[in-house]
């Protein structure tokens, strides 16, 4: 069984999807947009060219790429948005038969990238709060080890001095603890 679907068809289901899709003919021209894609991207975009709209290389090569060889793949598209920073997209670029072209769907992953950053960052915080006290403990332990081994007043201020970083580590332990169970 064959359907024959038209433009209007297409234009029609793309209206109910919920991400932003964009739908570009052979000629390279927008021959549909959802009203997702209308509030990202603008008013208007039925009948230009798709780079007035996307205006980046990587989208050039993957639409192209779609609409020339019928190869569907998936990129990454960072828009600038200014003081608020940058709206990132996963866009799966695919060919489309009838009528001939590509549709472009586009899944904001600002979000979840923003909280890796943060976890990134929070990593190395961590690493650097935890390393500071680890540093400073094998170094008396290797000084009470050679050169204040009998040296007894040194040996209590660095017994003191470690016993202080110890508990410094185990109150970060203890708050990274307390963090796992809040996320």
């Amino acid at each position: 069984m064959q359907f024959d679907i038209s433009v209007a068809m297409v234009a029609d289901l793309v209206e109910v999807v919920p991400l932003p899709i964009l739908v570009i003919g052979q000629s390279s021209r927008i021959l549909a947009a959802n009203p997702a894609a209308t509030s990202r991207f603008g008013q208007g975009l039925t009948g230009r060219h798709y780079l007035m709209v996307l205006r980046q290389p990587v989208m050039q090569e993957a639409v192209e790429s779609c609409l020339v060889g019928g190869e569907a793949q998936t990129v990454r598209l960072v828009r600038p948005q200014g003081q608020g920073g940058d709206e990132v997209y996963r866009v799966t670029v695919a060919p489309l038969a009838r009528p001939a072209g590509a549709v472009l769907t586009f899944e904001d992953v600002t979000e979840t990238e923003q909280v890796g950053q943060m976890r990134r960052d929070f990593v190395a915080n961590v690493s650097h709060e935890l390393r500071t006290p680890l540093t400073a403990l094998s170094g008396f332990i290797e000084t009470l080890g050679g050169a204040a081994r009998d040296d007894a007043a040194a040996r209590d201020r660095f017994l003191a001095i470690m016993a202080r970083e110890a508990g410094r580590m185990n109150r970060l332990v203890e708050d990274l603890l307390h963090l796992s169970r809040v996320t």
